[in-house]
Parts: structure tokens; C-alpha cells; sequence
């Protein structure tokens, strides 16, 4: 690759509301190498809070919104206006239609395909429509795809057993989690901890545990009547969860908070943090406390159980016991922080830093356009009787 000469990079997902592939994303648009990268955003919908946060020199274009077949084609027609050296999707919508958009380039102009899957296979064809149909999609089309990169190798190894894929390769690649320069301000303007503050974050939907968190925190409010419950997202439960803290008796202890373009900081102010998710495949709140240094309750979820290792830099619950989580917060709130605990915490932290990740995503990115790496995956394909 030529220094004068960026490739570029395009990012395809839904759109880019706070979630957890659309911060990863975000974060790398923001901090790839622009002497060797061009990055592209492609949205299906053009809409979403880290919009805002983009760097001005990220075109952002739009599929306009359509289903899997319509998205594959509007997609494929921006790749032939916009052509990039490397194609990389977000969530399960997204990487089929990319699938079928790189296909229907002419071969000159397919980008390599990185597919990307940020929840645990399981998890997803639970709560999918057709999901038999779904999986016959997913067995057909993802082994077409270069790499299937995931945060935690669990994760990919999972979509394989599930669904019995002989490909494509797995690539583990680190979430780009944490900025350096919001750690620094941490480290030297650390806020005031706020006396019985919990706080949790993550998209206002079912699947994140909210639900179970109110009834939780309704346990804790009877032996600890000072707490109050922060929760920081958006998202179409807002109404429901607002009605149940009513229902509970707690809504005057309880705050529905938004967007937070600080989560770092939000997370350092508290005493404890929870991670109530039903499902979660990976976790970047989990990442944020410990790097935050505020203790954790989360649900033994295959990502927090992975980044809180087993138990040892926090506390896990079963997923949707709000009695296991009402006695696991109450308990962390009676007992002091173990320093020791916190420390370890945030050492764990520190790989999921922007900067380490931009640079596995770059060394990663550089390999797979690499003449040998191309030649060994076009010859594997073909030996595997993909076109």
C-alpha cells in the first residue's frame, strides 16, 4: 500500500444509534491512520445519535431503508460510485445484504468482506423472525464472506457450532472502547463519588434487563432508602420502564437519563454500576466501569462473564433474577470497594483503549489486502466451491 495513496476502508450498518457495533465503528472512523485509510460510513437509515460525533471528513451515504434485498442492491450500487478495497458490516441485516452486494459487483470491483457479529448465535435466532429461514440465509451466505470478526473468540465459535458454518475465518479483534484522552481526565480530575448513586447504560430494549433492574432496585430501596438509579440510554422502552418505576413505588429515586457523550465520567460518579442485560455478547459498559474503577454487578451474559473474568473483577448474577440482583447490589453497596479488586479491573481495561484497537484493526485491515493473503483466501474459496 502506498503511503500517498490511502484505501478505503467502507463501514456498512443499520444506522448508528448508541449501541454497541455502532461505537465500535464510530470509534474507528474516528482514529484509523488517514495516511493509509479512507473511511466510508453506508447506513441503511441515515439516522442515530453518534452521527454528531463523526469526523467531517466521513462521507456518510444512505441505502434508504429498505428490507434484505433492496438494502443488497442499494448497497451495491454505492460500492460501484464509491469503490473500496475493504467492505466492513455490522449485525446479522446488515452482513447478509452485504453478502449479496459484494456479488453483485463485477469481480474487479468486490472489496474484501468483513462480517461482523457483536452477540452469541443463540441469543440472536432466539429472538429472530423465521429463524429457520434465517439460518438457511446465514449458512448460505456468510462462508462467502473473507472473516467473520468478533470481540471475543466464544463468540465466533459459537456462530459456527450454532449454525454449523464451514466458514468464513475468524478474526477476534478488540473493541475500540475506551479514549485515552477521557482516561487521562479521569486520572486527573477525577469526579466526586455521589453517595448511593447506581448507574447503568445501554439501549432502552428488553433484551438489556432494565425491566428487572427497576424490580432490583424496588429490593434495594427497602434496606437502603438513600440509592438512587441512574440509567443512561434511548430507546423505545422509556414509556414502559417510567410506568413500571411508578407501578414499583420508586420513580422519585429513579432517573431515565438519555445520551450520555460521557459515559466514562457518568460511571466514575457513582458507588456501583449494573449490567442487568438478558443477553449480551459482549459488554462495552462492563469495560467502562472497571476502567471507570466502580464496582460491577452483571448478569453471567458471555461477554460480562469474559470481561469480568469468571467473577473475579466483579459480581455476577443469573440473567433475569431481580431477587439474585437486588441482594448482589445491596451487598456491594454494605461493603467497601476492594481496592485490589479495582486496580486488576482497570488493567483489564486498558487493551480495549481506541488506540490499541485501531491498530489491530489496521495491522488486521493491511493483512487481508496483502497479494499473498489475497491469493491463499482466493484459493481456499475455490477449493471450498465458493465463487
Amino acid at each position: 500500500m502506498s503511503a500517498s495513496q490511502p484505501q478505503t476502508i467502507a463501514f456498512a450498518l443499520p444506522h448508528l444509534k448508541a449501541g454497541g457495533i455502532e461505537v465500535v465503528v464510530k470509534s474507528l472512523l474516528c482514529s484509523l491512520d488517514r495516511s493509509r485509510w479512507s473511511p466510508l460510513l453506508i447506513l441503511n437509515r441515515r439516522e442515530g445519535e453518534l452521527l454528531a460525533a463523526l469526523p467531517p471528513d466521513v462521507p456518510v451515504l444512505s441505502c434508504g431503508g429498505g428490507g434484505l434485498l433492496l438494502r443488497a442492491r442499494a448497497l451495491a450500487r454505492l460500492l460501484r460510485r464509491h469503490p473500496a478495497a475493504l467492505l466492513y458490516s455490522g449485525t446479522n441485516a446488515m452482513n447478509l445484504s452485504a453478502v449479496m452486494a459484494v456479488a453483485m459487483l463485477p469481480r474487479r470491483q468486490r472489496p474484501r468482506l468483513v462480517i461482523s457479529e457483536h452477540t452469541t448465535a443463540s441469543d440472536y435466532l432466539a429472538k429472530a423472525r423465521h429463524p429457520w429461514l434465517r439460518g438457511l440465509l446465514i449458512r448460505g451466505l456468510y462462508p462467502r464472506a473473507d472473516r467473520l470478526a468478533v470481540p471475543l473468540e466464544a463468540i465466533g465459535t459459537g456462530w459456527q457450532a450454532a449454525l454449523h458454518l464451514p466458514g468464513p475465518p475468524l478474526a477476534c479483534l478488540p473493541n475500540p472502547v475506551l479514549d485515552r484522552a477521557g482516561l487521562d481526565r479521569l486520572r486527573d480530575d477525577p469526579p466526586a463519588r455521589v453517595p448511593g448513586r447506581i448507574v447503568a447504560a445501554g439501549r432502552l430494549i428488553p433484551d438489556k434487563g432494565h425491566d428487572v433492574l427497576l424490580q432490583a432496585f424496588a429490593g434495594v430501596q427497602k434496606t437502603l432508602p438513600q440509592t438512587e438509579l441512574l440509567i443512561y440510554g434511548t430507546g423505545p422502552e422509556a414509556p414502559a420502564l417510567e410506568a413500571l418505576a411508578q407501578q414499583l413505588g420508586i420513580a422519585g429515586r429513579v432517573r431515565l437519563m438519555g445520551y450520555s457523550a460521557d459515559l466514562l465520567r457518568d460511571f466514575a460518579r457513582a458507588e456501583l454500576a449494573v449490567l442487568p442485560s438478558l443477553r449480551e455478547g459482549f459488554g462495552n459498559v462492563a469495560v467502562e466501569t472497571l476502567a471507570a474503577g466502580t464496582p460491577l454487578v452483571a448478569t453471567r451474559c458471555l461477554g460480562p462473564e469474559a470481561i469480568l473474568q469468571g467473577g473475579k473483577l466483579g459480581t455476577l448474577v443469573p440473567p433475569g433474577d431481580a431477587e439474585a440482583l437486588a441482594h448482589a447490589m445491596t451487598k456491594a453497596l454494605q461493603t467497601p470497594p476492594d481496592s485490589r479488586q479495582l486496580a486488576m479491573g482497570r488493567a483489564a481495561a486498558a487493551k480495549y483503549q481506541v488506540t490499541f484497537a485501531a491498530l489491530a484493526f489496521d495491522s488486521f485491515a493491511s493483512g487481508l489486502l496483502s497479494p499473498v493473503e489475497s491469493a491463499q483466501t482466493a484459493a481456499g474459496r475455490k477449493a471450498a466451491g465458493i465463487r
